[in-house]
C-alpha cells in the first residue's frame, strides 16, 4: 500500500513538473517572439527616422521657396524660381530601391506651378506597427515607457503630422485652382509661368502666406515626431539589442 502511495506521489509530481516545464518553455517562447517583434518594429522605426530626416529637408526647402516667392513677389522671375530650386530642391523621384533623386530640369508650365502649389506627400512605414496592434502584441510589452512612447508615435505625433499635411494639400489645391482659373481666361495656349507673371494678385499672395504658416507648423511637428522615433529606438537598443 505504501509502495503504491509513493508511486502515485511520484507520478503526480512528474506530471506537475512536466506541466511546469511545458509552461515555462511556452512562456519563454512567447517572450522570444515578442522580443523579435519589438526588434522588427525598431527596424521599421529606424527606416522612418531616415525617411523623416529627408522629408524635413524637403519641407524646409519648400518653405524656403515659398519665402522667396513672397519676398520677391512683384519682381520675381521664372529663372529665379529655377535657381532657387537648384539650390534647395524638393521635387523628387524615388526609385525601386528607395533612393531619392531630385528633379532639376524645368519647363515654364507644370514644374513652375508646382513650385507654388507643391505640398509633399507624407508616407511613413507603419505596416509592422499595425500588425502588432491588430495581433494584440503591442499590449504585451511590459516596459511601460516603451509602450507609451510607441503609442505616442502613432496616436499623437504621426496623426498630427498627417493632419497638417492634409491641410497643406488643401492649400495646394486652392493655389492650383487659382492658376487654372487664371489660365482659363485666355483663348490660346499659355504656360503657367506666364500666367503668374501676368496675373499675380493679392489673392494668390494670401494663399502663399497661409502656406508659409502651415509649413512652419508642419516642421515643428515633424521635429517632435522625429524625436519620438529616436526615443523608441534608443530604448529598444538598450533593452533588447542593437537596431540596424
Amino acid at each position: 500500500m505504501r509502495k503504491l502511495l509513493i508511486e502515485g506521489v511520484v507520478i503526480f509530481t512528474s506530471i506537475i513538473a512536466s506541466f511546469w516545464v511545458d509552461n515555462y518553455r511556452e512562456k519563454n517562447e512567447e517572450k522570444a517572439i515578442l522580443s523579435d517583434s519589438i526588434i522588427t518594429l525598431g527596424n521599421e522605426i529606424t527606416k522612418n527616422i531616415e525617411y523623416t530626416k529627408e522629408h524635413i529637408y524637403q519641407v524646409k526647402n519648400l518653405k524656403y521657396m515659398t519665402d522667396v516667392i513672397l519676398d520677391n513677389y512683384n519682381k520675381l522671375t521664372l529663372d529665379k524660381l529655377k535657381r532657387t530650386h537648384d539650390n534647395n530642391p524638393f521635387f523628387h523621384n524615388i526609385d525601386i530601391n528607395g533612393k531619392t533623386t531630385y528633379v532639376k530640369q524645368y519647363d515654364n508650365d507644370g514644374i513652375i506651378v508646382w513650385m507654388f502649389k507643391g505640398f509633399l506627400a507624407w508616407e511613413p512605414a507603419d505596416i509592422f506597427f499595425k500588425s502588432m496592434l491588430n495581433s494584440g502584441k503591442l499590449l504585451e510589452i511590459e516596459n511601460d515607457k516603451l509602450r507609451v512612447e510607441i503609442e505616442s508615435i502613432y496616436t499623437k505625433h504621426e496623426e498630427r503630422v498627417n493632419g497638417i499635411t492634409n491641410f497643406t494639400k488643401r492649400n495646394s489645391d486652392l493655389i492650383g485652382d487659382w492658376f487654372e482659373n487664371r489660365r482659363n481666361k485666355y483663348d490660346s495656349d499659355i504656360d503657367f509661368g506666364i500666367v503668374f507673371l501676368k496675373e499675380k494678385d493679392q489673392e494668390l499672395k494670401n494663399l502663399l502666406k497661409d502656406k508659409k504658416g502651415i509649413l512652419e507648423n508642419r516642421l515643428v511637428n515633424l521635429e517632435f515626431y522625429l524625436q519620438s522615433l529616436q526615443n523608441v529606438v534608443s530604448i529598444i537598443s538598450s533593452e533588447y539589442k542593437s537596431v540596424n
